[in-house]
C-alpha cells in the first residue's frame, strides 16, 4: 500500500532475574531472547541450590533457588519484552521442570524491589541432595560473575568445586 507506514506495536516489558546458566547474557542472546538495563540483583530468603535433576542422568542438575529465610541468592536483573517470556519457557522446561513465579528482587545500589520473573523447580523434579553441573553450565554461571559480589562468587565456585 502506497504512503502506508507500519508502526510496530509497543513491547511490553516484565523483567527477569536470572541465577544460573542464563547469567550468561550471551546465551540468553542466542535464544532469541531480548534484554535491556542488565544489573545485579539480590532475592532474599532463598539460597542457592543445584536440585532439579536431569531427565537423562540423575547425577547431574540444573540451578534453583530454595526457600531459605537465612540467606539470599545473587544473578542478573533484566528487562525483557513480555512476547520472550515464551523463549524462556522452552529453554526452562516450563511448565513441567519449573514453574515461574513473580517475587521482588532488590536492585543493587538502590534501594528499591522490582517484581521480577524467577523459575522455581517443581516438586517432583528436585532431588533431596545437590547435584552436579556440567562444564557447560559451570561456565555459563561463571559469565554472570561481573554482577555478583566476590563473597557470592566464592559461594558458587565452592559449590562447583565440591561435586
Amino acid at each position: 500500500m502506497r504512503g502506508f507506514l507500519f508502526t510496530p506495536p509497543l513491547l511490553i516489558m516484565e523483567y527477569y532475574f536470572a541465577y544460573g546458566s542464563l547469567m550468561d547474557l550471551h546465551f540468553m542472546k542466542s535464544l532469541g531472547v531480548r534484554y535491556e538495563n542488565p544489573q545485579s540483583g539480590k532475592l532474599f530468603g532463598y539460597d542457592f541450590q543445584v536440585n532439579v535433576m536431569d531427565s537423562f542422568n540423575r547425577n547431574y542438575g540444573y540451578a534453583n533457588v530454595t526457600l531459605n529465610n537465612e540467606t539470599h541468592v545473587e544473578g542478573i536483573l533484566v528487562e525483557i519484552p513480555k512476547i520472550d517470556l515464551a523463549l524462556l519457557d522452552a529453554y526452562e522446561g516450563y511448565p513441567e521442570l519449573y514453574s515461574r513465579r513473580k517475587l521482588n528482587i532488590q536492585c543493587s545500589g538502590e534501594n528499591k524491589k522490582l517484581e521480577s520473573w524467577v523459575y522455581l523447580g517443581n516438586l517432583n523434579c528436585i532431588s533431596k541432595r545437590n547435584l552436579k553441573l556440567s562444564i557447560i553450565q559451570k561456565e555459563r554461571i561463571k559469565e554472570g560473575f561481573e554482577f555478583l559480589s566476590e563473597g557470592y562468587q566464592k559461594k558458587l565456585l565452592n559449590l562447583m568445586s565440591e561435586e
